[in-house]
């Protein structure tokens, strides 16, 4: 009876569902906690090229990690006061924002009714609001700037990070079963995620760069905030520009109406075309090897667990579960559901090798 229990408890699939859940669970409600470790180790992915590069020109470990740290806080430091202000008026005024939006749509109706429609008011504005864009994109600057503003602890938690890079190794050479396997696959992980994540800023801070140019140019107001979202929202890969674009698109539409709105757009569109599909495509082409529906299904997922940290985080995230996943003979097909096409038939060239081999 005792061996029929304790099978069924190890086997059974009920079994695994339920630690999952209690583990989404665990994550969900501990999201204050975690959102903060899990920018830390962003940031200490993100700037550990710059730390190797000075490690490779002979600069001492410690040394480099000091430098390198520093100078992301002094940026950090020098953009927060401003972007905070600006994010500051921008939430005080967006009531007359919103207000200005429903005036826009109110004689749009009006309009395209002079010419035979019917269309009613209220019933447009209930199911469509506008206005609801901008509010969304005010909490997200507002919450990732709340992050920010914890400075001092996201710089000193990546800072211990990137000082236990070395022991690391040697920890998990003792504690895990089989070190080597499990070493390589953390070391696949680290690389694919520090390639995706680097990618990704760099373009990032392109794109939010020439936006917030453009839209400097164009005189709109809060050009650094609307470069900040488009940097922050490219790291969501395939919907993040959209994204982005629809409050910007909105703003411009209440300060230029639609000539602004035509100019701008244009100039999005281009900025977007060249990153997302000539740049990006080139680069993470073997970096991310997720399929599409794992990735939308992750910015869901995490979104929702994890707040918009999450939706930031999601793909990495993914990818190191993906790579684990590869790496267990019984999860393998778990791996092979989450990859793209070309990752499966590699897989299916690598089954089909075996089957020919002589036993």
């Amino acid at each position: 009876m005792t061996n029929n229990l304790t099978r069924y408890t190890k086997m059974h699939p009920l079994f695994y569902v339920a630690a999952g859940i209690i583990v989404i669970a665990g994550l969900k409600i501990g999201a204050p906690i975690i959102n903060p470790v899990l920018m830390a180790v962003f940031f200490s992915v993100i700037i550990y090229h710059p730390i190797d590069w000075l490690k490779r020109k002979g600069v001492n470990g410690t040394l480099s990690i000091i430098i390198v740290v520093f100078g992301l806080a002094i940026v950090l430091f020098g953009m927060g006061g401003a972007v905070t202000r600006s994010i500051i008026q921008f939430s005080q005024n967006l009531p007359y924002y919103k207000n200005e939006l429903h005036e826009i749509t109110r004689s749009s109706i009006t309009l395209l009714n002079g010419y035979g429609l019917n269309i009613s008011t209220e019933t447009v504005s209930d199911n469509l609001n506008a206005g609801s864009a901008l509010g969304y994109a005010s909490k997200f600057l507002t919450g990732v700037g709340g992050l920010l503003g914890q400075i001092t602890l996201l710089v000193l938690v990546a800072a211990f990070i990137l000082g236990e890079t070395n022991s690391f190794p040697i920890k998990l050479k003792v504690v895990l079963k089989d070190p080597e396997v499990s070493l390589d696959n953390i070391t696949i992980i680290s690389k694919n995620i520090r390639y995706y994540l680097g990618v990704k800023t760099i373009t990032g801070l392109i794109g939010g760069t020439t936006v917030a140019i453009v839209l400097f140019i164009m005189k709109v107001e809060y050009a650094i905030i609307w470069g900040i979202l488009v940097w922050l929202m490219r790291y969501i890969p395939n919907i993040g520009s959209v994204i982005a674009a629809i409050p910007i698109m909105l703003f411009v539409l209440i300060q230029d109406g639609l000539t602004g709105v035509l100019y701008v757009g244009i100039a999005y569109g281009i900025i977007n075309f060249i990153l997302g599909q000539i740049i990006e495509p080139k680069f993470l082409a073997k970096g991310m090897n997720l399929s599409t529906l794992a990735v939308f299904l992750s910015l869901v997922f995490w979104g929702w667990v994890l707040g918009d940290v999450g939706l930031l985080l999601a793909v990495p995230i993914t990818m190191g579960m993906k790579i684990s996943l590869e790496a267990r003979e019984n999860s393998r097909w778990i791996a092979v559901m989450l990859g793209s096409e070309e990752s499966a038939k590699e897989a299916l060239n690598q089954k089909a090798t075996k089957k020919e081999q002589p036993e």
